[in-house]
Formats: structure tokens, C-alpha cells, sequence
């Protein structure tokens, strides 16, 4: 009823295979280019079911945000003791649930809305650090110069956004388990959280103690240390798999280097093919597999040996088994190389096909090994290097 009443709604139907679009007179998708996308797609004809799906999505985003919108037009009109409490539901679930199009609309027609404390006394930023959405807590940047004190603020049992950091509660501890893959990446994503909120904490509220007396530091202790201990479990029983098969190439590379392909010339002691140029590009390729895989067990066993405390899941062990990963691909690569160029040298007899066929074979294996682990070097480069969780994503200024 109350929505019926309002002129600024007006329902437009499009074709016959879209849905009814809430349009209203405060346009703001046209400012927007994800929304300047979604009218494009509406524009043309598609008949792709994918595409068709994911422009059905970005058509219920849209309505979603013009809703917002135009709700927050209408309810600012009110007192705010009468406005509170239609907009304190939306945003809490809009903070839940990391939609933080919602929270922002909500943010810029209520800034007072900003302090508002919710269940147990917690504001905006403490379930959005509890919840770790980090699209809603990047709005936080955006209050320039009151970070800090929105920051500070307590809970009912006297925790900040600092302890709320250090806390893994389980459902977020679920969440963290849907959305990243290894348990150490897991402890990886907590710490980089805590370090980030530490970074834009006051000096003097980093060790403040709560109502039980626990420091954010002694929080974040407790709550993890059953994910560091799985985050252990899963890098020595990763990095034990890949120095058994490190040691397996240091095997046979090792054995390549002192039995010659095809033996030594009994007169001049030589290798019998010196003098190809096949047999350069053999020494280079065993060569580089001997000396990587030797650096592929050491980079292992450190990680073997390593104290495992929980800074060194941010940037110390990823970037070991990064360098391991990295090492065994080398020398796995260089291997097969070694061995196509072993079997064209002794069987080969000088024939194009005998590389070719070779050749191709050498490729299945390598194949096996990048679709099998890239996948797994690819997300601890991306979590270790790329940009991280953290940033500004617009230069308004909400406060």
C-alpha cells in the first residue's frame, strides 16, 4: 500500500521474454555502467540461454538498487524514530549478506544511520568484519577522517572492530570454507583481515581488552587455532606429496646425467653424440631439471620444518609453496624435454616423425600436471600478490 501510493513507481513491461522493470524518475543507472550494460542487453535480441540468465540477474540488481532508491527518497521524509525502524532491517540484511549498493543508498540518505548500534550493540562495521563482507567494509573508506572512531566503538561485552576481527565465529568459519579453497589460504584471508583493521585502528585501541579481559591478538589466538592446525596439517601433507615426487625426478635426472644417452665413444671417451645439436638442448633440459628439483625438495622440506605460527601463513608459507609449485613445474617440464630428446638421440635414427610422435606424448603429462595444480598456484598467487581485499572503490564521500 504504501509503495501503490507513491507516483515516483512506474511499472513499464518490456518485450514479452523480459521482466516487468522498475523504473522510477530518479534514474540512477544511468550513471552507473553496470546498469548502462544491463539496458544495452535489454536493447538487443538474445537468444543465448547463459547470457539470457545472467542479463535476467543484472535486471533484479538493477531493480533491487532503484528500489532502495526510491524507498529511502520516500522514508526520509519521516522522523527519524519513525524511519529507523523500516530502514534498520534492510540494512542489516544488506550487511549479512554483502550487498553494499544497499548499504551505501542507505548511508547517503541517513549519514545519522552510521552509529546505529544493532544486536548486542554492534554497528555497521562490526558484523561486516564479523560477517567478513569485505565490499560493505570497503565503504569505510569513504568516511574520511572518522574511520577511526567508527572503528573504536564498542560492543555489548566492550569488543571493537578490532577483536571482531580477530573472532571466527561458524558460520563465518563456513563461508570462509565455500569461498576459499585450502586451509592455509583460509588462515591467509583471516590474517590479511586482522592486519588490515590493525593498520586502521588507533595506536591506543589495538590492545584494548574487552569485558573478559582478551586483547585482540589473545582473540584471534584462540578462535583460529583449530584452523591453524588444520592450515598445518594441509601444508605438510601438500608439501610431503610434492617432495615425493620432486625426489622421483631428482632420480631419474640424476641417473640421465651419469648414463649418457647412447654411451661414450671408446676412443675419445666422448659422448657418441656430441656433436648434435640435439644433444645440447639434452644437457641444457637435464640440467635445469636437476638443479630445480634439488630446489623443489629443499623449498619443501623448510616448509616441513616450518614453526607454523600465524603470521607466517600470510605471506612466508604461500610464498614457499609458491616457489615449490613454481620449481617442480620447471623441472618436471625440463625432464619430459630430456627424455623426448633421449628417445630421439637413441631411437630415433635422424627421423622427423620419431620427434613428433615424441614430442606429443611429452605433452600429456605436462598437460595432467598444469590442469591438476595450476589451479591451486593461480589462487596462492592471486591471495599472496594481486591487489588485495582492501581498497577504495570510489571517491565519494559519504561523510
Amino acid at each position: 500500500m504504501f509503495l501503490q501510493n507513491q507516483k515516483a513507481f512506474q511499472i513499464l513491461r518490456k518485450e514479452e521474454t523480459t521482466r516487468p522493470l522498475l523504473i522510477t524518475r530518479y534514474s540512477v543507472c544511468q550513471t552507473d555502467i553496470r546498469d548502462n550494460v544491463i539496458e544495452f542487453l535489454c536493447s538487443i535480441k538474445i537468444s543465448v540461454p547463459q547470457v539470457r540468465h545472467i542479463r535476467d540477474r543484472k535486471l533484479k540488481h538493477c531493480e533491487a538498487r532503484q528500489f532502495v532508491k526510491c524507498l529511502c527518497l520516500e522514508v526520509v521524509k519521516l522522523k527519524f524514530f519513525k524511519a529507523l525502524p523500516i530502514i534498520a532491517w534492510p540494512l542489516g540484511a544488506a550487511v549479512a549478506m554483502g550487498i553494499h549498493e544497499i548499504v551505501e543508498e542507505i548511508f547517503e540518505s541517513f549519514p545519522g544511520i552510521l552509529y546505529l548500534k544493532m544486536m548486542n550493540l554492534e554497528t555497521v562495521f562490526h558484523q561486516a568484519i564479523l560477517f567478513r563482507r569485505e565490499n560493505v567494509f570497503n565503504i569505510i573508506y569513504q568516511f574520511e577522517g572518522a574511520e577511526h572512531y567508527l572503528l573504536s566503538l564498542p560492543d555489548a561485552s566492550g569488543n571493537n572492530c578490532f577483536h571482531a576481527a580477530g573472532r571466527l565465529v561458524p558460520q563465518q568459519k563456513s563461508n570462509l570454507r565455500a569461498r576459499t579453497a585450502g586451509a592455509a589460504m583460509q588462515v591467509q584471508k583471516e590474517v590479511q583481515w586482522f592486519k588490515e583493521v590493525e593498520r586502521l585502528m588507533q595506536p591506543a585501541d589495538r590492545e584494548k581488552r574487552n569485558i573478559e579481559g582478551k586483547t585482540p591478538a589473545m582473540v584471534f589466538t584462540e578462535t583460529h587455532e583449530e584452523l591453524v592446525k588444520e592450515a598445518e596439517i594441509w601444508m605438510k601433507d601438500t608439501a610431503k606429496s610434492y617432495t615425493i615426487v620432486a625426489s622421483l625426478v631428482l632420480t631419474v635426472v640424476f641417473a640421465a646425467a651419469i648414463v649418457i644417452p647412447g654411451g661414450n665413444n671408446s676412443d675419445n671417451g666422448l659422448p657418441r653424440f656430441y656433436i648434435e645439436k640435439a644433444y645440447d638442448v639434452f644437457v641444457v633440459s637435464d640440467a635445469l631439471a636437476l638443479f630445480s628439483s634439488i630446489s623443489c625438495v629443499l623449498i619443501f622440506l623448510s616448509i616441513l620444518t616450518s614453526r607454523y605460527a600465524e603470521n607466517d601463513f600470510l605471506y612466508g608459507l604461500p610464498n614457499r609453496m609458491i616457489g615449490g609449485l613454481l620449481t617442480l613445474f620447471i623441472s618436471t617440464v625440463s625432464m619430459v624435454i630430456a627424455s623426448t630428446i633421449a628417445i630421439y638421440l637413441v631411437f630415433g635414427d635422424k627421423t622427423a616423425w620419431t620427434l613428433i610422435l615424441a614430442a606429443g606424448l611429452a605433452c600429456l603429462p605436462v598437460t595432467f600436471f598444469a590442469s591438476l595444480q595450476f589451479s591451486l598456484l593461480f589462487d596462492m598467487i592471486k591471495s599472496t600478490y594481486f591487489p588485495g581485499l582492501f581498497r577504495k572503490r570510489t571517491d565519494l564521500i559519504l561523510y
